[in-house]
């Protein structure tokens, strides 16, 4: 069979172009550390790659959603306590008020001092975060305050005190061990199986509430300190105090159980808040622990195995001069080498 010097000189150069190429496609798989650099290297490895990495993302994504939403709920907590102390702080001079020893003025310069924890109070119950969206107006972040002053209803109230009412999401059809969730804001903190939100999140791991309703926090089921028609609220027991205070009367006891009620009701919103931040540590630590897994997994396939690189590395830089060297051979024979 003959062989032309054309097809000798192609057969040559595309073998020593396989052995170059051969050469850089490891090179690169040493440099980059990885075996999988572009999806014709590996097609179905690649699309396992994609895969991992779109679901490692999605952890990721949730990770930060649980940081967020545990720094609303710090937040919120830290107001709260404030609430609690305040409640505290107004039932001791509610009980020392209610002795017969203090004069009328006393009880009027003891309203003063009322009237200070009622504004301090207004602020906490219309507290926003960072983005001006409102803690306790559940998914009504949009509005001015949660709690304003209710003109509409000065109530029974002697002085130029005024009731308040709580303006966030509506209360209408919930019944008041319910109200906490209705209207309320989640964030999605782990994967979910039906991809739906219920309006109790307690059941629900993969979400979180990050908003609650003021009507629920620091309303008082029940309170019979307050007139019909006004809001049974923490705040607006504070107005009924100062208003009897403001006159130099004793305030009823009434007052002081509404108070000792709204404590207990924000202890227990505060319980809950607790345990929605060990929910999200909990979803947190699984979420961590899951994306390791397919880490590890995503590394087996995509990662390059040094020492087998380094042998295919040898061989291919062997073969490649191999090439070369019959190239330079081979192509400098002809006849005229072999006449004398």
């Amino acid at each position: 069979m003959r062989i032309s010097t054309n097809q000798f000189h192609a057969q040559s150069f595309g073998s020593i172009n396989k052995h170059q190429n051969d050469l850089l496609d490891i090179q690169e798989k040493l440099s980059t550390g990885k075996r999988v650099n572009k999806p014709s290297d590996d097609p179905v490895a690649s699309y396992q790659i994609h895969a991992l990495n779109r679901t490692m993302n999605t952890i990721l994504q949730y990770e930060k959603n649980g940081q967020y939403a545990k720094s609303q709920l710090d937040y919120e907590e830290t107001q709260i306590n404030s609430a609690v102390d305040i409640s505290q702080r107004a039932r001791e001079l509610t009980i020392q008020m209610m002795n017969e020893t203090y004069t009328a003025e006393q009880r009027q310069a003891t309203a003063v001092e009322i009237g200070g924890l009622i504004n301090h109070l207004a602020n906490l119950m219309n507290s926003s975060n960072s983005e001006g969206e409102l803690l306790f107006a559940g998914s009504n972040v949009g509005v001015d305050k949660a709690f304003v002053v209710d003109n509409a209803n000065s109530g029974p109230l002697q002085t130029n005190n005024k009731y308040f009412a709580y303006i966030g999401s509506a209360n209408a059809g919930a019944d008041f061990d319910q109200r906490a969730n209705f209207g309320a804001r989640f964030i999605q903190i782990g994967f979910d199986a039906d991809n739906k939100v219920s309006p109790d999140d307690e059941g629900d791991p993969s979400r979180v509430r990050v908003t609650d309703n003021g009507g629920r926090v620091f309303g008082i089921e029940g309170s019979t300190s307050l007139p019909a028609g006004v809001d049974k609220s923490l705040i607006n027991v504070l107005v009924q105090l100062k208003d009897n205070l403001d006159q130099g009367l004793q305030p009823p006891a009434e007052i002081g159980e509404d108070l000792l009620s709204s404590i207990k009701e924000m202890s227990v919103q505060l319980s809950k808040i607790g345990s929605r931040q060990n929910r999200i540590e909990a979803q947190s630590d699984s979420g961590k622990a899951f994306s390791l897994s397919l880490e590890e997994r995503r590394s087996s396939i995509e990662d390059q195995d040094v020492v087998e690189g380094i042998s295919q590395l040898t061989r291919n830089q062997t073969a490649l001069q191999m090439a070369q060297q019959v190239f330079v051979k081979v192509q400098s024979m002809s006849l005229f080498n072999y006449m004398n």
